[in-house]
């Protein structure tokens, strides 16, 4: 058993992966989306049994980390974590000490001893290469991204935009501009976009956002966080070339909610995907733009379904014309579910 859930993280990430079978289940948070997705997600993690295995936080954004801060704040939080995944300032220059630069908020939290901190890499940074503890029950676990120059180009400017922030470095100013015309559905020109030049994610919290390779019963799923899409490739190229040049993945959790400057066409090349899973309510960056959608269409294979947590974001690519001309399905919550809530059975 593989349960996928995207859960309601705004313009942000909040995913629940739960695996197992009748002896075992073991559980994996990654994010908790803006504050705002804590109320909505907590009856769900109130029904896991007071155990989430694992907590990934996979960068210091804030569409990604506020939630976590508002569940750890929480005097009556449901779960308990066996571990929390987090690379904090000192992990980004590999030391083991902490000093006073951690002032923000999730350091802090887990410097009072709330909940184990990277223990499944001897307290040290989760980064590419480093050896990582698993569970020993048939699954692996491999770690994508951050490497340890992209945590070591982030440290310099931490405090700094920690403090420009509000502690929490939270701004992509990066973005791709608006593409227009996509509301006539048809009108945009997928191949044209889909040709357009790739131009990678220049944030530096992205570039250490932490990414990872889940395997179980045969079954994988590509969790992206916002990752570098060159370090995603770097990472993914010699498992593809193993399985003769693409490697098969049941579902990929398109990076940085669908931005352009996360995924390329060089990305999808290595990749034998059937399902895209699109987590974002399209708040704030328009997510997903226009040009990765156009990449997935184009080249995410000749079949593939097409996942979204949240109706708005699906209804625009949920055209007939676009999903017989390039192969695919649009999965998303019906008009009578919870709106960010979906849950797939890999």
């Amino acid at each position: 058993m593989i349960r996928f859930t995207m859960m309601p993280g705004e313009d942000g990430d909040c995913l629940l992966l739960q695996y197992g079978d009748d002896t075992f289940v073991h559980r994996v948070l990654v994010d908790g989306g803006r504050t705002g997705t804590y109320p909505r997600v907590k009856p769900t993690l109130a029904a896991l049994d007071g155990l989430v295995d694992v907590l990934v936080v996979t960068h210091v954004d804030q569409d990604h980390i506020l939630g976590v801060l508002a569940l750890m704040a929480d005097p009556d939080r449901p779960v308990e974590f066996g571990d929390v995944w987090f690379n904090g300032f000192d992990h980004l220059l590999d030391t083991e000490g902490f000093g006073a630069q951690d002032g923000e908020k999730l350091t802090s939290t887990l410097l009072t001893g709330q909940a184990p901190w990277n223990d499944a890499f001897g307290g040290r940074g989760v980064e590419v290469g480093r050896p990582l503890g698993w569970f020993d029950d048939g699954s692996t676990l491999d770690v994508l991204s951050p490497d340890r120059g992209q945590l070591e180009r982030l440290a310099p400017v931490w405090v700094k935009e920690c403090a420009r922030h509000g502690l929490i470095p939270g701004r992509d100013p990066d973005e791709l501009p608006p593409v227009p015309g996509f509301e006539q559905f048809g009108g945009v020109d997928v191949d044209q976009l889909a040709a357009s030049p790739f131009k990678p994610d220049t944030s530096k919290t992205n570039l250490t956002s932490i990414g990872l390779l889940f395997e179980y019963e045969g079954r994988r799923l590509v969790l992206t966080g916002d990752a570098d899409d060159r370090r995603l490739v770097a990472s993914l190229r010699p498992r593809a070339e193993a399985e003769g040049g693409r490697l098969h993945v049941d579902a990929l959790k398109v990076a940085h909610h669908g931005s352009g400057h996360n995924l390329s066409n060089e990305l999808l090349g290595l990749l034998d995907c059937d399902r895209y899973l699109i987590s974002t309510s399209g708040a704030r960056h328009a997510h997903p733009d226009d040009i990765a959608m156009a990449r997935i269409l184009k080249h995410g294979g000749s079949e593939k379904e097409i996942v979204f947590n949240y109706r708005d974001r699906a209804a625009t690519w949920n055209v007939e014309a676009l999903k017989d001309r390039f192969g695919y399905t649009v999965t998303a919550p019906g008009p009578d579910e919870d709106d960010g809530f979906v849950s797939l059975d890999l």
